[in-house]
């Protein structure tokens, strides 16, 4: 397919400009995708503003999906016409890491959105290896949420959350708030979704998460102590990159108990004295959580989260705040960076 489409794309930091650009040109091994929405990612902002990308122009956007219209030559032209999730990681494939499928560690991979284009504009060129095709009848939309849904996976197996533990997470952004409903796919008594802001936590509480908890109007450690008998979580989740919620997600924690890290922080980070202490004698354990799996064995984690998708235990619609054209992209990146007005999950949608 030859021509001009519109795109998003990253000049300079700061400098994100809607305009047309040549559409991509796929490869033997590569599909064309025409994009249906993109989410825009908290780690966008610092992106699109003040770090850039790796190189200029880039078409930033790694949350996203679509319907392929154009193969390769090394593709099944049957494909065409059909609607799928793109994974933006492209690992190389032969270095240490990927040998044993840890291709989150890859050392030498490729990045759909920040290492080459991605999802902010009409189409994009796709590996045809890191398709996930969805079931007939899913609304081709839900593509979007697909790589996040996969890193909350990610960060609750590598937990290792069991049936029955009692789970807390700080932090309702899109991650956090997966996070939480994965906890309660996966068996746990109590969820407490904690939250600040009381939208987000009534946005909890309409889509199941009943413990959820305004931290601004409630004393979360208490509640959560009193609903567990005095004891604490098994797991403790931060996902806002607060150094406040740091220290309260380690208070919360019972003995031997599992503190996972996936929110970035925007600023330096302080243990308390008193928890530092707590790491030591109650044998905690820290673990940080980066990106998504997508090894194939024992079992492919973005097609466990499709089936979770269709199957209605992860919920994304009532999370969707925003839905803007593409040539808003950088007004959505500005909602976000300057909490101008409220949001939760913000698409593109070309």
């Amino acid at each position: 397919m030859e021509g001009k489409m519109w795109a998003a794309v990253l000049h300079a930091p700061g400098d994100l400009v809607y305009e047309q650009v040549d559409i991509p040109v796929p490869g033997e091994n590569d599909v064309l995708i025409r994009v249906k929405a993109c989410g825009v990612c908290g780690s966008d902002i610092p992106r699109v503003l003040t770090t850039g990308t790796y190189h200029f122009p880039t078409i930033p956007g790694h949350e996203f999906g679509g319907t392929v219209v154009e193969t390769g030559k090394n593709v099944d032209p049957a494909w065409k016409g059909r609607h799928a999730a793109v994974i933006p990681l492209i690992p190389c494939r032969t270095c240490r890491a990927c040998e044993r499928g840890a291709f989150a560690q890859c050392e030498h991979y490729d990045f759909l959105g920040s290492r080459s284009d991605g999802g902010f504009a009409e189409y994009v060129k796709v590996p045809k290896d890191n398709l996930v095709f969805l079931p007939e009848g899913m609304n081709p939309e839900t593509a979007a949420f697909l790589e996040p849904v996969s890193v909350a996976l990610h960060v609750i197996q590598n937990n290792q959350v069991h049936f029955g533990d009692d789970v807390a997470v700080f932090g309702l952004g899109a991650i956090g708030i997966f996070v939480a409903q994965w906890a309660k796919a996966f068996g746990a008594r109590h969820v407490f979704a904690v939250d600040l802001d009381p939208q987000k936590t009534e946005i909890a509480k309409k889509i199941g998460l009943t413990d959820a908890i305004c931290g601004s109007k409630e004393d979360a450690l208490r509640v959560i102590l009193e609903k567990t008998g005095q004891e604490g979580v098994d797991a403790a989740f931060e996902a806002s990159g607060s150094g406040a919620a740091f220290n309260q997600a380690l208070a919360i924690l019972k003995a031997e108990g599992r503190l996972g890290l996936v929110g970035r922080p925007a600023g330096s980070l302080e243990i308390r004295n008193e928890g530092f202490e707590k790491i030591l004698r109650k044998q905690l354990t820290i673990r940080g959580t980066w990106s998504f799996e997508f090894k194939r064995f024992p079992h492919h984690a973005w097609e466990l989260a499709l089936s979770a998708l269709n199957e209605g235990k992860i919920l994304t619609e009532p999370l969707i705040s925003h839905r803007l054209p593409l040539e808003k992209t950088m007004d959505a990146v500005r909602i976000m960076a300057d909490k101008s007005e409220f949001f939760h999950k913000i698409l593109i949608e070309p």
